[in-house]
């Protein structure tokens, strides 16, 4: 027998076996996957009643609502992830594509030039239209996988620009509060500055009746430059603050933005819902399982590649010596043909590939996996961390009245000579500790509350 038909019998033989492969060929990802069994309720509490749908309205500040529009509108990541978007989506053009017939035409002149017998020169011109097209028919859905995984990354990347979108609200709320928690701070260092004027005054005038010794008027001097030094770091603080928030928005960081005076107080409790809704809730877990699908599909499309390859190819052409005849002359070649492939070596190319493709599957099942997992674990630290910073932050609020008192009870004692001057500064600096407590107290609570509605998966309205 001769080697091309041997050949051929070997080719035909193996086709059968990859029919069967490929009748055979399922999803690659595990059950620990598939089967996820989240707990009926959180295991630290909460309000187990229907997760708010907008929780940017919740504090209340038109200014936040708007800042967030202008972020979601201007910012240069976000607008990153939606070209992203759009090239995802050509890909999935490209994929769809490779399933139709490709066609193409050319057009060629020429002209050549020589000598006759007689030595005369002769000048002759050729025009031609060639048409050619080749199609490959996807036998065992190889084509289709493809397009199956090219549409599921396309979605994976849209999910991931709403949860872009969903982290950019956070975020430009997160550096709003913190630029009025600063602001507010800067409040307090005004007063504390304000208030070690006064005392150094009062120190200064019995200094100079002889009622106050020179210690006294040392440690005076001592806290107003103290507290001037920490009047000029807070202001530091507020000007980075603002250029944070204007970075966010797209803005050039010269901040000049106005500002309300005060942080929002919160009253009532975020409601959290149930743990099962968060796995379509947050935009993050679906683009990591939308990928972990498209990494399924290309494997099985690997796997398919490893199968007979059908193609379809023709072709026709017209030949004229004149170019005004050439639309008139009738197909002077044509041509058809079918190919039948079938890979028999090729070193191991087509099985690494497959397990390159079954590698990528199982990568992207652990980092779905340890997203799940770790979206628990943010609500669950979130729910608990509400209590722990509500009940200290009202604990401060007892500790700020007492210390008020005790600091003018101190200022009071002093005059009348009855303690040192040492008490009214542990007092100062007891009074003033507890107020900017406070503050950054409530600005935990609003942070803390902002993450919680971010690992919720909680939407807002705003303009895209």
């Amino acid at each position: 027998m001769c080697p091309n038909r041997l050949t051929l019998k070997r080719v035909f033989a193996v086709i059968p076996c990859a029919v069967l492969l490929g009748a055979c060929t399922h999803s690659a990802v595990s059950p620990a996957a598939t089967d996820l069994a989240p707990p009926e309720a959180w295991a630290r509490g909460g309000v187990a009643d229907t997760a708010v749908s907008n929780w940017l309205d919740t504090f209340g500040d038109p200014q936040l609502t708007g800042l967030v529009t202008e972020a979601i509108q201007n910012n240069f990541s976000l607008a990153q992830e939606r070209a992203r978007l759009y090239e995802a989506e050509q890909s999935v053009v490209i994929a769809r594509a490779n399933r139709f017939p490709l066609l193409d035409v050319s057009l060629g002149a020429s002209r050549r030039g020589n000598r006759d017998a007689q030595g005369a020169r002769v000048t002759t011109e050729s025009y031609g239209v060639d048409t050619g097209g080749s199609w490959q028919i996807d036998l065992w859905g190889r084509l289709n996988k493809q397009q199956q995984a090219a549409q599921l990354a396309m979605a994976a990347q849209d999910a991931r620009v709403q949860s872009t979108r969903r982290r950019l609200a956070a975020q430009i709320a997160t550096t709003y509060f913190s630029a009025l928690a600063e602001k507010q701070l800067l409040e307090v260092a005004r007063r504390r500055f304000e208030n070690a004027l006064e005392s150094h005054d009062i120190v200064a005038s019995g200094y100079r009746q002889g009622l106050n010794d020179a210690l006294d008027l040392y440690l005076a001097r001592n806290q107003v430059e103290r507290e001037r030094a920490n009047l000029a770091q807070q202001e530091q603080a507020v000007a980075e603050a603002v250029a944070d928030l204007q970075l966010g928005l797209a803005r050039y960081p010269d901040g000049n933005i106005e500002l309300p005076a005060a942080l929002p107080i919160l009253s009532s409790p975020v409601p959290v819902g149930l743990p099962s809704e968060l796995l379509t809730r947050r935009a993050d877990l679906q683009e990591a399982w939308l990928n972990l699908l498209s990494a399924d599909a290309s494997l099985a499309a690997a796997h398919k590649a490893r199968f007979p390859s059908l193609s379809l190819v023709g072709s026709a052409g017209i030949a004229s010596t004149e170019l005004g005849d050439l639309l008139d002359s009738d197909l002077s070649v044509w041509s058809a043909a079918s190919n039948l492939t079938q890979p028999l070596f090729a070193a191991g190319a087509l099985a690494a590939r497959e397990e390159q493709a079954a590698a990528r599957v199982r990568q992207s099942e652990q980092q779905y996996l340890g997203l799940v997992y770790n979206a628990f674990a943010e609500v669950e630290n979130a729910i608990s961390r509400s209590t722990s910073l509500q009940q200290r932050y009202d604990s401060f609020l007892v500790a700020q009245s007492n210390s008020r008192a005790a600091l003018e009870l101190a200022l009071e004692q002093y005059q009348r000579g009855l303690v040192t001057y040492t008490t009214v500064l542990d007092s100062q600096r007891s009074a003033f500790d507890a107020e900017t407590t406070v503050v950054q107290l409530r600005n935990q609570l609003l942070q803390n509350r902002i993450n919680l509605f971010l690992a919720l998966g909680g939407e807002f309205e705003a303009d895209d």
